[in-house]
C-alpha cells in the first residue's frame, strides 16, 4: 500500500527492514503497528492529549494526513 510505505518512512524505517529482517508494514490493520505512529505524531505536534479514535481506519486516515501536510 503506498499509504504504508509513506508511513514507514515517517517511522525511519528503509526498505520495510527492522533489525536486519524484511518486514510488512501493516498500519492500515494494526493497532500495535499504528499506535507507535500516533505516538510521534502526537509527538510532534507538542500535544499532550491523545485523540480517542472509534476505529482503526479512522486513525490511519487522520496519520497519512498529517503526514502529507507535514511533508509540504
Amino acid at each position: 500500500m503506498k499509504n504504508n510505505k509513506l508511513i514507514a518512512e515517517f517511522m525511519g524505517m528503509e526498505d520495510y527492514q527492522e533489525m536486519g529482517e524484511y518486514v510488512t508494514p501493516n498500519y492500515h490493520t494494526s493497532w500495535d503497528w499504528l499506535m507507535p505512529v500516533i505516538i510521534k505524531m502526537a509527538d510532534a505536534r507538542e500535544d499532550t492529549h491523545y485523540k480517542l479514535y472509534k476505529t482503526i481506519d479512522e486513525a490511519y486516515e487522520e496519520v497519512v494526513e498529517f503526514i502529507n501536510q507535514l511533508n509540504k
